[in-house]
């Protein structure tokens, strides 16, 4: 086999196929592979800043371990040393009403499993809960017809769950509105659950069973694919040591930053990409993992349905407020991983993980770490505030809620214009629209957190997929 291909995009998604490209070229596979980043510096959303010993995440601070791909990378690559899980207490809390109510244990893709602490919570009321539990005898929705998860959380466990649980935990992850975000394309497991079972609940009872079956008390198996880290884990200090550690890995690939695609065009028997400063690379398959909206202005002259496909798919802008303190000036215990809002409160951000309280090694002896969140689907009229007037915005919230009494000794904002795709209903159809227009055009992908999942393993699994594409494509061209 030989061929070339360019990698337009150096966040997680590319440089995944870059690192599965270089070995291509390291065994003969590939004549050529090149990566092309606009911006200065590799890693798109994966930026780490480290201020007065304070250490700051930009973009993700973690990654699902329940999905193999990033934890495996990060073993490939030798980290699995650096590789931390979450501290205890793991609690989340939920701001409704103006109060801070610990989410239940047991709490499982949105659905009570253990009865006591649910009864016991104060997030719902009697007759909430009461509705919630009803969710054993709603009939379910067998036809197959995508919803939104807010229709379908409202069908099943009724409007408390949905303005409690599902909105401010989706707004946490896609920044979303639950009421257009699909079903199908965000959590397809729930609408398997009731396909199967008739009932969440009734699934997630028969799943604990099956789980104690196979693992019985005192048996440690079931943590030895994460190695008990819990759900979540990072490096310990901080993500960009991924970042690095692919880069160094990456000697048989031409990696150059600061070098913006403009155009893709078709140039006889190769593709062109064209850079904003006139030059151009030529290659055998294109992979573009920027942006869907990124990807459209690129392939817009080369195929427009693709482009007009792309296009398809929404963005949202959102902040990150980082706010250092004095250990002595925050009076709440901190004694978990922060708080979600609950829709209707009101509040410019959606969401502050207790950083300290949620990693290790994060800040400086007797400080704590907090990270706001402001944007969200159909209200980001906070971001229109400059970086100090929004700081003070979240301060004036958070304040009073976690008895916050001293100045902040650090504050940094971060900002990520058009940046959080959103699954709205009719996604999985878009992204198969999508993949119909490129068929027109061989060699030519895509990939990224826009299509099939938008957390580092996703975005992993689909670099390396798509890397794999390219490979065979190009076994199948040389046959």
């Amino acid at each position: 086999m030989s061929g070339s291909c360019v990698v337009i995009g150096g966040g997680i998604t590319g440089l995944a196929a870059a690192h599965a490209l270089n070995a291509a070229v390291s065994a003969s596979l590939l004549d050529t592979a090149t990566l092309l980043e606009a911006a200065p510096q590799l890693g798109g959303k994966i930026v780490t800043e480290r201020m007065g010993g304070f250490v700051l995440e930009a973009g993700p601070d973690s990654f699902l371990t329940i999905k193999p791909e990033a934890l495996e990378l990060c073993r490939t690559l030798g980290l699995a040393d650096q590789v931390v899980g979450t501290l205890a207490p793991r609690h989340v809390f939920v701001l409704s009403r103006g109060v801070l109510e610990p989410l239940p244990d047991g709490l499982a893709a949105l659905v009570p499993t253990r009865l006591l602490p649910f009864l016991r919570s104060g997030l719902f009321s009697v007759w909430e809960k009461a509705r919630m539990v009803g969710e054993l005898v709603v009939s379910p929705h067998r036809d197959g017809a995508e919803e939104s998860l807010g229709e379908f959380v409202r069908r099943r466990l009724g409007p408390a769950a949905v303005d409690r649980l599902a909105a401010p935990l989706l707004a946490g992850i896609y920044a979303g509105d639950v009421d257009r975000l699909s079903l199908q394309a965000t959590f397809p497991q729930l609408a398997e659950m009731e396909s199967h079972h008739g009932s969440l609940m009734m699934a997630a009872v028969r799943q604990q069973l099956r789980r104690r079956r196979r693992h019985p008390p005192g048996d440690h198996a079931a943590e030895d694919d994460t190695d008990g880290l819990g759900m979540f884990a990072t490096l310990r200090d901080g993500l960009d040591h991924l970042v690095n550690r692919i880069t160094d890995s990456l000697p048989h690939v031409g990696v150059r930053t600061g070098a913006p695609a403009r155009i893709i065009t078709r140039e006889e028997n190769q593709y062109r990409v064209h850079l904003a400063t006139g030059a151009y690379v030529d290659a055998d398959v294109i992979i573009a993992t920027t942006p869907a909206h990124a990807a459209a202005r690129l392939l817009r002259g080369l195929t427009p349905a693709a482009a007009s496909a792309l296009e398809q798919i929404p963005y949202v802008s959102t902040a990150a407020i980082a706010l250092g303190f004095a250990r002595a000036d925050v009076a709440h215990p901190l004694a978990g991983h922060g708080y979600v809002v609950a829709r209707g409160e009101g509040l410019a951000h959606t969401a502050c993980t207790w950083t300290s309280s949620k990693w290790p090694l994060r800040t400086p002896a007797n400080c704590v770490l907090l990270r706001c969140y402001v944007g969200r689907a159909g209200d980001t009229r906070a971001l229109d505030e400059d970086d100090d007037s929004l700081v003070a915005t979240v301060l004036a919230e958070v304040r009073p809620l976690l008895g916050i009494t001293g100045p902040p000794l650090l504050a940094r904002v971060h900002r990520w214009e058009d940046a959080m795709p959103q699954y709205e209903v009719g996604h999985l159809g878009r992204v198969e629209a999508i993949t119909d227009a490129l068929s027109q055009t061989p060699g030519v992908l895509v990939a990224g957190a826009g299509y099939g999942g938008i957390g580092l393993p996703d975005c992993i699994r689909q670099g390396t997929e798509v890397a794999g594409a390219a490979l065979r494509y190009l076994g199948a061209a040389a046959g």
